[in-house]
This record gives structure tokens, C-alpha cells and sequence, in this order.
């Protein structure tokens, strides 16, 4: 009965209005309809062997967002998403009696706040509500961005975030200066995608026998001792039953808030800001882990847990950005983090028919500070012809855990022809500790003002098998089943 209410109160909204002001001083609504269709073009990068050529994605979304301004000094902002599913769900007779199981949808909250100008005094500005920050000048990898975690639920938006509850304030002392301060009081984690259970997957060979559990954050020598637990067992009688990964989740303590701050520097043709994020890191890291291994007649039965958590950090930043009138108005940014992690070892514990066989534990994070940092340039050569290229240290998800912090080159040439109408564009990211990548074409064909037709791929390219099974840090970075599915879109979008 969810959508018929917000039906409901955005008709009453706009009937309202008008009593008060006239809509257009007032009111702006806007938004999309957009349908996405996705075909999975591999056969070695799901759970087993052979699984892929089929569709991952059938999905009609309609984007709502409204900005209501009944004074001059107060405005609100509301943002709301449906998604609709062409998949059946049913699974028994009685899924047939649902209308979610046979139509699936979801309804997110993207924001809804509200804004107050001259809060107090000229010079401030006021939000509070449910809301994105975005934090820092360089393009999509943004190491003093910390405030909303990511959300990668959909692998072809690098750029969504998770929304979360804030308040903030922006003082501005002088016109080249602004400063913000925001307090989080709850900590919410990245939103992952499903390919992010594969990381925790059990491997199985043609013939379905075991073939290698997911591999820990243990010394070299320690994985060896884990893997001889198995060793004398017979791969085809291993079963790994309902194997379950636990997050353990901040408790709501005031102390467990997020609070941060930034001063802005406009000086010229320079952009520029210092920042500093209290909180936590938005995704998961191992902490604990248990093999629980029981012997019966025909099979050997094993039930793996393990246990993540969010490391709280500190993060001193800088960003900037500059734009170079003598060298064709080539634009420049830049942006550096330095995390101060907190400890966090990783332990694991093995029992064989309720009795402990294992139990071992390694250093997974140390308290020692590391550098997260992005650098590029972006330019027009010609109305036609756009690059972007960056060098990134540290993806969204790395942390200085025992997986460590990795080097990247990012170039995205785009070609935009008959009036932009037409957008081209061949985007590729290059692991430079590893050499496998991600290339991720899309065109882009604007029918009409509005009216757009978009065709994306997505391709990783890399081997799936670290390059030393005992070595925790030896994982191909885009190779890791983990990181997703080889898929091609279809997508049409109404902007409005």
C-alpha cells in the first residue's frame, strides 16, 4: 500500500500549492522513466563453471525528485525512486498468490531535507533531513569523500551513494571562503553488489568436488596449515553447507556518530579545500572467521562463518582544482587522504566434530597511517573530441588491510558528434600491480531532447585464480570473481 499513499500525497502537494503561491515561484518537480535490460556474456565468472549467456538485469525504474521553496529563504528537497522487476520470483504455488513475488519492485528514499538561508545570520546556511554529501574535486574517486558510504548495487554507476540522516552547516566568512561542518549521528555501510558474495565463495570443479575455500587474511604459512585440514579429505565428499558471512554493525552510540569539516578556498582560476572525516569505513573488513566440520557417512559437511566489521578511521584530506588558461583551459585536480586506521587482527578457528583442530589469528589492519590519493586532467580538444585520465591509488573498497592499497591509470576518451547528439565513449581502468582491467564502452544516442538510447559494457579482464593461492594480497583485482559479472545493456531514458 506504499505507492498508492505517495501517490496520494504528492497529488495533495500539488493541489495545495496554489492556494499559497503560484506553482512555477514554488514548486519544481522533475525526473525520469528509464528501462534497462543486461545479458551476462561469460561462462567462467559465476558460482560455477558454465553458468552465464542469460539476462541479469529487466528493470523499469521511475525517478520522482521536488523542490518546494515557500519562501524566499526555505526551500525542501525530495527524491524518490521505484524500481519494477520483469523477473517471476515464485518459487512454491503459494509465491503465486503475491504480487511482489511475481512482480518484484523496490522503493528507495534517495533525499528528503530541508534548507534554511541566513540561519541565524546572513552569512549561514542550514540542512537537515536525508541527504548525499560530495566531498572533493577529482571525478568519481574521491579518497576525502567519507561521509555517505558508496552504493555499488548497480555495477554501471560507479557514482551512486548510500543516503543517510546529517545536518549541516555552511558558513561563508568571505568570498573566497566557505566552511561546512557535518554530524552523522548513525554509521551506514556501503551497499554491495551481488558479485561481492563470490568473495566468500567456495570453488568447485567440473565434476562438482572441492576445489579451494576462500582464502583468509592469514600468513602464507598459516593458510598452508588451514589447507592441510583438507588436504586428507576427498574433495568430491567435501559439501560446504549455507556458508554466511555477519556483519557486525556500530552500536548507536553518540561516540559512533560521524562528524566532519572543510574549508573552501575560491582564489582565482584555483579551487581549492582542507578537510577532516571522524567515522568509519564504509566497507567491510574480515575480522573472524570459523570452519565447522562434521564427518557423516556419505559426505563431509562444512559450515563456514565469517565476520566483518567497519575499522574506524580518521581522514585528513586536501583537493584541488585549476583550470589552465594558457594551456587550451586544460583542467587539473587533484586530491590526497590520509587515513588513520584503527587495529583490527583477524582470527580463525577450524573444529572437526566439535572439536577445536585450528585456532590462529594475523595482524589484518595496522594503526599505521596510509595515503589514498587520486591525480588527472580533463580537456575538450575540439567540440567533438573529450579525455579524462587519472591516476588513482586506491580503489573505492581498498583499505591498508592485508589485501593492501593498489595503483591505477584511468583514461575515458569520449567522442561527441553531430552536436553531441551522438556520445562515444571508451572507458578503461588499468590495475598497474596486476596489469588486469575493466573496460566499460557506452553510446549514447540522444533521439530527441529528453529522449535517450544507451548501449553499455561492462568487461573485466583478468585471471579469476590469485596468483598464489595462500597469499591474501595475491588477488587479481578485476580478475576476482568477486568483482562481477561481464554484461552488455540496453537502456532507454525520459528525462523530464
Amino acid at each position: 500500500h506504499r505507492l498508492p499513499v505517495l501517490a496520494l500525497g504528492l497529488g495533495l502537494l500539488l493541489t495545495a500549492g496554489p492556494a499559497r503561491a503560484d506553482l512555477d515561484d514554488w514548486l519544481r518537480f522533475s525526473g525520469h522513466i528509464e528501462s534497462d535490460i543486461r545479458f551476462i556474456i561469460d561462462e567462467h565468472r559465476g558460482i560455477v563453471h558454465g553458468q552465464g549467456y542469460e539476462f541479469e538485469t529487466n528493470r523499469n525504474e521511475v525517478r520522482m525528485a521536488l523542490r518546494i521553496t515557500p519562501t524566499e529563504n526555505v526551500a525542501a528537497f525530495f527524491g524518490t525512486r521505484m524500481r519494477f522487476y520483469g523477473f517471476n520470483n515464485a518459487e512454491v504455488l503459494e509465491d503465486l498468490t503475491t504480487r511482489k513475488k511475481m512482480d518484484p519492485f523496490e522503493l528507495y528514499l534517495d533525499e528528503a531535507y530541508l534548507f534554511v538561508h541566513g540561519f541565524f545570520w546572513e552569512g549561514m546556511d542550514f540542512k537537515a533531513g536525508r541527504m548525499v554529501q560530495n566531498w572533493g574535486r577529482a571525478f568519481l574517486f574521491n579518497p576525502t569523500d567519507n561521509l555517505n558510504s558508496r552504493d555499488l548495487s548497480d555495477p554501471l554507476n560507479y557514482s551512486g551513494k548510500v543516503p543517510n540522516q546529517m545536518i549541516e552547516v555552511d558558513i561563508y566568512p568571505a568570498e573566497w571562503l566557505e566552511l561546512t561542518m557535518v554530524w552523522v549521528p548513525v554509521f551506514k555501510p556501503a551497499q554491495l553488489p551481488a558479485s561481492a558474495l563470490m568473495g566468500f565463495a567456495v570453488g568447485y570443479d567440473n565434476q562438482g568436488c572441492f576445489e579451494q575455500a576462500p582464502i583468509p587474511p592469514l600468513s602464507i604459512g598459516q593458510v598452508g596449515e588451514l589447507e592441510g585440514l583438507f588436504s586428507s579429505m576427498d574433495p568430491c565428499a567435501l559439501r560446504f553447507v549455507d556458508p554466511e558471512v555477519r556483519t557486525v554493525n556500530p552500536a548507536l552510540k553518540f561516540d559512533n556518530s560521524q562528524v566532519a569539516v572543510k574549508a573552501s578556498f575560491h582564489l582565482g582560476p584555483v579551487d581549492m579545500a582542507l578537510s577532516y572525516y571522524y567515522g568509519r569505513f564504509g566497507f567491510p573488513v574480515p575480522v573472524d572467521a570459523a570452519a565447522l566440520v562434521t564427518n557423516s557417512p556419505d559426505t563431509i559437511d562444512v559450515k563456514y562463518i565469517a565476520e566483518v566489521m567497519y575499522p574506524r578511521i580518521q581522514v585528513a584530506g586536501i583537493d584541488f582544482s585549476y583550470s589552465a588558461p594558457w594551456l587550451w583551459n586544460m583542467g587539473f585536480f587533484g586530491e590526497l587522504g590520509v587515513y588513520f586506521p584503527e587495529r583490527v587482527n583477524f582470527g580463525l578457528l577450524a573444529f572437526v566434530d566439535g572439536a577445536k583442530t585450528i585456532e590462529m589469528s594475523n595482524l589484518n589492519v595496522s594503526t599505521a597511517p596510509f595515503v589514498k590519493a587520486t591525480a588527472g586532467f580533463d580537456q575538450a580538444f575540439t567540440s567533438w573530441f573529450y579525455v579524462n585520465a587519472m591516476y588513482i591509488r586506491g580503489f573505492f573498497d581498498e583499505f591498508n588491510d592485508a589485501y593492501g592499497i593498489h595503483n591505477y591509470l584511468s583514461l575515458a576518451p569520449e567522442f561527441r558528434l553531430f552536436d553531441t547528439e551522438l556520445q562515444i565513449r571508451l572507458a578503461a581502468i588499468l590495475s598497474l600491480d596486476d596489469m588486469s582491467a575493466t573496460l566499460n564502452p557506452r553510446i549514447n544516442w540522444i533521439m530527441f531532447p529528453g529522449a535517450e538510447l544507451v548501449v553499455t559494457g561492462l568487461i573485466f579482464i583478468g585471471d579469476t585464480e590469485p596468483t598464489n593461492p595462500r597469499d591474501y594480497a595475491s588477488k587479481i583485482k578485476f580478475g576476482q570473481k568477486a568483482t562481477g559479472r561481464n554484461i552488455v545493456s540496453l537502456a532507454a531514458k525520459v528525462t523530464w
